[in-house]
């Protein structure tokens, strides 16, 4: 059954956009299609905290303490946290310290929602879109903390295409966005994230990273993927990038979709990323 939600219209739709090692738009649908970001939007926010790293104003052995409550980014919003299973029960207790890099990883590898306000509260919103429109994704942007829903009430969202995902990711893999180090760091969290869904359509020893996002009506997902044995480095050889948005779907329905999708990138990438290589 089609899905509706404050994301979604109920109206079933993909898009998908697929990157080339060069760069160059392999293949696309909808590519340019406006979604609800969901967690995608973390790629971004890790670039702008590391593009701050490599300018020397943080460092990923800064600590500072773990917060549970925000405050809304409209004025009469108040405080909001994280209730239930919205929750990260890895990360310690408020007023714990934290190292940056514990942050980052929390943020991209488990997709913490409190990791991420934490983030974002180091740099700022305006850093995050300076970071996307400097890989070219124009179309994108960060208005609000993760989970302030006074401020969506007020018409405040995350919003990116297909293309723009894939933009920011080449960004990374190419060395453009980050110096060495970061880059490593980056690809690293992203090798380790533990809902990539876009890695169930390719080849298990494929080296691949990504970044997901789900809510209800939306699914997607934003990966590199190299052939085996590549290292995680900039600039990474011979990866290519797949970025699909999904909406109106339930959510096994859409990982079904995004997997999918990536088993067709694969095999316009190559027979080495196909999951499923045909008989004879």
């Amino acid at each position: 059954m089609p899905v509706l939600s404050d994301y979604s219209d109920g109206t079933p739709e993909i898009a998908f956009c697929l990157l080339n090692p060069d760069g160059g738009t392999a293949a696309s649908r909808g590519a340019d299609t406006a979604f609800y970001s969901a967690s995608t939007i973390k790629l971004a926010v890790l670039l702008a905290v590391l593009q701050a790293v490599d300018r020397g104003e943080l460092s990923l052995e800064m600590r500072f303490p773990a917060r549970d409550t925000f405050s809304s980014a409209v004025p009469d919003g108040g405080e909001f946290g994280f209730p239930g299973d919205e929750a990260d029960p890895g990360m310690p207790a408020a007023g714990t310290e934290m190292s940056l890099a514990a942050v980052l990883d929390r943020m991209i590898t488990v997709s913490s929602n409190a990791a991420t306000n934490m983030a974002v509260d180091l740099v700022g919103f305006d850093a995050v879109n300076r970071t996307l429109a400097g890989a070219g994704a124009a179309s994108s942007y960060m208005q609000r903390y993760i989970g302030d829903l006074a401020a969506l009430e007020a018409g405040l969202t995350h919003q990116v295409t297909a293309a723009d995902l894939a933009r920011t990711m080449y960004a990374l893999i190419s060395g453009k966005a980050l110096g060495p180090e970061s880059t490593e760091f980056a690809l690293g969290l992203l090798a380790r994230q533990e809902f990539a869904w876009i890695a169930a359509g390719l080849a298990p020893d494929t080296v691949q990273g990504s970044k997901s996002g789900w809510v209800t009506g939306i699914s997607h997902d934003v990966a590199f993927f190299a052939p085996a044995g590549t290292l995680l480095q900039a600039p990474l050889e011979r990866a290519w990038v797949l970025a699909i948005c999904t909406r109106g779907y339930e959510a096994d329905a859409g990982q079904e979709v995004l997997a999918a999708v990536a088993g067709l990138a694969a095999a316009v990438a190559g027979s080495e990323f196909s999951a499923v290589v045909p008989a004879g």
